[in-house]
């Protein structure tokens, strides 16, 4: 996100997925799954997080998101780059194809 405008928009545009979030996890069963964590609905907070990895293109960022969410599941800094992004892509093909994808 190189500007404020691009900034503000792309975080307003985000916000909508702090309500959405609850409802998707309830939906798919993920409270179900995980009898721990305490059934809500409220919304998620969003932070947005400055030193974060950033694509330079407009393809990558399925790639940059799975990656990333990788990284902060397992609190560890991310540590990736446009460099990284095509071997990313490449494993999680084989992975999905052979049905051993896992985070």
């Amino acid at each position: 996100m190189g500007n404020k405008y691009v900034q503000n928009r792309e975080l307003k545009n985000a916000e909508c997925l702090t309500y959405m979030l609850p409802y998707l996890l309830r939906d798919g069963g993920y409270y179900g799954k995980n009898p721990d964590v305490s059934p809500t609905l409220d919304p998620f907070t969003m932070t947005m997080i400055k030193d974060a990895p950033r694509q330079d293109n407009g393809g990558d960022c399925g790639v940059y998101a799975l990656k990333f969410i990788e990284y902060m599941s397992s609190e560890e800094n991310p540590s990736f780059g446009p460099q990284d992004i095509m071997f990313f892509r490449k494993k999680y093909a084989v992975d999905l194809y052979f049905n051993k994808l896992s985070m």
